[in-house]
């Protein structure tokens, strides 16, 4: 369910409009609050995919990161960064996480996270994310679940090292 689906629904149920509230300011959290959540919520996802993701799931993500690595511009890099990220939270299996990474998302689509991303990702921040993305889809191929949080929390301190030097 997309995260305005999931602002209308709650803003015609009766009683739910407190919810409503607080999804709408999750879209306005900053760039830095996006990352320290990602940073609690994120490598256990990654460590949930592991015991979750099917063949299909592991090759889709990989198929993410191939075509990350491939792109030669930064919305394209963006683009498939998302969708590796998205299906790491696909693989769970969890409803809950699947639509935080949704909110997560769309505050990542905001302006001021761009403009901030321009500002700061590199080509070479670009290939050393892309060598952290491998090293999350081995370990969740490999179903290694220590391994893949650590390496996604690691990936996520490097991308907030970057954005906020």
């Amino acid at each position: 369910m997309s995260v305005s689906k999931i602002l209308q629904t709650v803003g015609a149920s009766e009683g739910t409009t407190d919810v409503g509230v607080i999804l709408q300011r999750l879209t306005g959290a900053s760039p830095m609050d996006v990352m320290n959540v990602r940073l609690i919520i994120e490598p256990q996802a990654a460590a949930a995919a592991v015991s979750n993701a099917t063949v299909a799931d592991i090759d889709a993500i990989r198929h993410a990161h191939e075509m990350a690595q491939a792109q030669d511009d930064l919305e394209g890099f963006e683009q498939w960064d998302g969708e590796f990220h998205r299906l790491i939270y696909s693989a769970t299996r969890n409803d809950l996480l699947m639509t935080l990474e949704e909110i997560l998302d769309v505050i990542r689509k905001r302006p001021q996270w761009l403009r901030i991303k321009r500002a700061h990702v590199t080509e070479q921040r670009r290939r050393e994310y892309c060598q952290q993305h491998a090293e999350i889809v081995s370990n969740i191929a490999n179903r290694n679940t220590n391994g893949a949080a650590e390496a996604m929390r690691r990936h996520l301190v490097s991308v907030l090292n970057g954005m906020f030097p």
